[in-house]
């Protein structure tokens, strides 16, 4: 396309990720800066002609907000310029975004391959839907890949994974899981929420959907409650689908504070990543740590593979399991974490706030004690999702948390 200035938008290299993140997908010729909150459920039209027409728009359309909203496409369609996808859906949640994501792609009787370290939820999900709908389901190890194919069965219809997992921070080689999900007639769908839509890229590694919670590190202020699937148009045709039928559609002003968090987006994710991975290097040999968990540290068995697969970092978030010194499982790691101060106690992740969580009493509680054990979820086990404050406030807040632990480390190996 020509500009008026003669220059050919065609033949410009494609901008850089913060470039889209600000911009959006399109330049813009004028026009207010900030998207318009459009805040209309139903839209009016001049003649049956008009609404039909929009009404066939589906998700491009504003005919009424549960089929398609002007708010609600502005954002995804930066999201989707973000992750790399064709399209994108919003949902009111990031389970949300994963039930439609599943729904649209199962029947009564089909089977799903889950990993045993995927987020709980998921997990519930799967066994919601094998009491409800008839949904057949396996959990297989992430740090085992070598064994999932003997796990899939003629009617597994979907591969399930998250890279790096929740909360152990295994990484799944993408391309790998693909092609082996392809090789069995399956799609591969994968939560792409601890890297983010800047931070990888799964859908050029050959993944058929991608699902976040945009409610982490895409919202990255915990003020909005969200979930996003992205991918090829004819693949969110299903989905969009399950979303007009099932309902979970947000509100304009949700999707507008998405859009302005995205702008800030890459920023947040290199800040958080650098932290992280400083402050997992500083843990190690912690006389209080038992283990550290974070791919960007060159022992982590998935370093190599999330080096090709993490363009911007690692994650914001690492573990650490806190040496228990005979005490019974999971109270050491409750006394670190009651003595945090500027890091927060509270679940979720991916915010501009640090926040501690113990895996044990909220992401995999259900999981019961023997279900996180063999998932290798230690009772111990904190998980640290790191914000953008100071590197070394963040370090001090830790050392003084773990201090009594330490304290009694000497004389507990001794």
């Amino acid at each position: 396309m020509a500009r008026p200035d003669g220059k050919d938008r065609a033949a410009r290299r494609p901008p850089g990720p913060s470039t889209r993140a600000v911009h959006g997908p399109e330049e813009r010729t004028g026009g207010p800066m900030s998207t318009p909150i459009v805040h209309s459920a139903t839209f009016r039209f001049p003649d049956l002609e008009a609404m039909n027409a929009a009404q066939a728009a589906g998700p491009a359309g504003a005919f009424y907000q549960r089929y398609g909203h002007p708010t609600l496409r502005a954002c995804e369609e930066r999201l989707a310029a973000l992750e790399g996808a064709e399209t994108a859906l919003l949902f009111s949640s990031g389970m949300a975004a994963i039930t439609a994501a599943f729904a649209s792609h199962l029947k009564a009787g089909d089977h799903v391959l889950s990993l045993r370290q995927c987020y709980g939820g998921t997990t519930a999900l799967l066994a919601y839907g094998a009491e409800h709908f008839g949904w057949a389901h396996d959990l297989v190890d992430a740090r085992e890949p070598d064994g999932w194919e003997r796990a899939f069965k003629p009617n597994t219809r979907i591969l399930h994974v998250e890279s790096p997992t929740n909360p152990t921070l295994t990484v799944v080689d993408l391309a790998r899981a693909a092609a082996l999900a392809h090789a069995h007639d399956a799609l591969l769908t994968v939560d792409n929420t601890f890297a983010s839509p800047v931070g990888q890229h799964p859908l050029a590694l050959g993944a058929d959907l991608v699902m976040h919670s945009a409610t982490k590190s895409i919202g990255g202020h915990a003020d909005l409650l969200a979930g996003v699937v992205l991918g090829a148009r004819a693949r969110l045709e299903t989905v969009w689908k399950a979303r007009k039928v099932l309902g979970p559609v947000p509100d304009p002003a949700v999707a507008w504070q998405i859009e302005r968090s995205l702008k800030t987006l890459p920023l947040r994710v290199r800040a958080a990543n650098a932290s992280a991975l400083a402050l997992a290097q500083r843990l190690i040999g912690h006389p209080a740590i038992a283990a550290v968990y974070y791919p960007g540290l060159a022992d982590h068995p998935g370093h190599i593979v999330a080096r090709r697969q993490m363009p911007l970092g690692f994650g914001p978030v690492l573990a650490f399991e806190v040496r228990a010194l005979g005490l019974e499982p999971g109270a050491a790691a409750t006394e670190v974490v009651n003595r945090l101060e500027l890091i927060c106690h509270a679940p979720s992740l991916g915010g501009v706030e640090s926040l501690a969580s113990l895996p044990a009493h909220t992401s995999h509680v259900a999981l019961g004690r023997e279900g996180r054990a063999a998932a290798g979820i230690s009772e111990d086990l904190v998980r640290v999702s790191v914000g953008i404050e100071d590197l070394d406030d963040l370090w001090a807040d830790l050392e003084q948390a773990l201090a009594p632990v330490a304290a009694r480390a000497p004389a507990a190996r001794g």
